[in-house]
């Protein structure tokens, strides 16, 4: 676990314990009995102490609100990396290593198109001495019947 998610992972915890404390003061402040000679200094006493235990508990609920805020930003922006860090180092070497592989992967494509242009060349060339003996057979054979003057 690193030492950010750990620091994020303690205040969760101290906040949540702070939230249930907090409750825990009011409930008590809330059921505690009153005394029959000091009902009133004790019931007012009792209000304050819950409105106060109110008031840091929603305060808490913000922090744990402001705390999942960090979380949802930090799950889709990612944490912020200072210049130097492992993992910006680590991120430059896997980049340069995709940049390595991409270049041999276009030098391979360029070789590969050599070869075929190449083959496709000596088809060609191939094929045209072919070309010309069958034109040279076809006027040939034309003459030759022209010559005889006659089709058969």
């Amino acid at each position: 676990m690193s030492r950010e998610s750990s620091t994020i992972l303690d205040r969760h915890n101290k906040t949540m314990a702070s939230i249930l404390t907090h409750f825990r003061n009011m409930v008590l402040a809330a059921t505690e009995p009153l005394p029959t000679s000091a009902a009133i200094p004790q019931a007012s006493l009792n209000t304050m102490t819950m409105n106060n235990e109110v008031s840091a508990m929603i305060k808490d609920v913000e922090d744990l609100l402001a705390l999942t805020r960090e979380l949802k930003q930090l799950w889709i922006a990612g944490p912020l990396r200072k210049p130097g860090d492992a993992d910006e180092k680590n991120l430059d070497k896997e980049i340069q290593n995709r940049i390595t592989k991409i270049a041999e992967n276009c030098n391979l494509l360029e070789e590969l198109d050599t070869k075929v242009s190449q083959k496709v060349a000596a088809e060609q060339t191939s094929i045209a001495p072919e070309d010309e003996e069958a034109e040279r057979e076809a006027d040939g054979s034309s003459v030759a019947w022209e010559d005889s003057g006659s089709p058969n």
